[in-house]
């Protein structure tokens, strides 16, 4: 529906993500109506079996911590994942986009937004994305 209009995506979802719990409703409605769900037991268990074996890594629930070079968390939601990392290219990302590269990701810190699947190797390196 807004896969032209990235920057109308990024603004509906930016104001969904700095609504307050009064608008749990209204804002729960909204998300619905721009995105698609995924099955977020499927993406917990891809990502477990990916790490499971590595230095560094652990899982509470739904969230996959990763403390090897830097420190990432990834919070897997029905409709959206979070990435909290200090790391530019965070390398949950080469899972995810393995998984499903259409998937739109917003960086609301720092005023930024893409698809996944345009993400070239060269933005890695440079990505502002935190």
């Amino acid at each position: 529906m807004y896969k032209n209009n990235p920057l109308k995506m990024y603004k509906i979802f930016e104001e969904i993500y700095y609504s307050r719990n009064y608008d749990n409703i209204k804002t729960f409605r909204v998300m619905e109506e721009v995105s698609v769900p995924f099955n977020k037991i499927m993406l917990n268990e891809y990502i477990y079996d990916e790490y499971k074996n590595k230095y560094g890594y652990k899982k509470v629930g739904n969230k996959h911590f990763l403390n090897t070079i830097g420190k990432t968390i990834l919070r897997i939601n029905n409709y959206n994942i979070k990435i909290e990392t200090d790391s530019n290219y965070p390398i949950f990302f080469d899972d995810i986009k393995n998984y499903n590269s259409n998937l739109f990701v917003c960086d609301f810190d720092n005023k930024d937004y893409f698809w996944l699947d345009k993400l070239s190797s060269l933005q890695k390196e440079y990505s502002i994305v935190k």
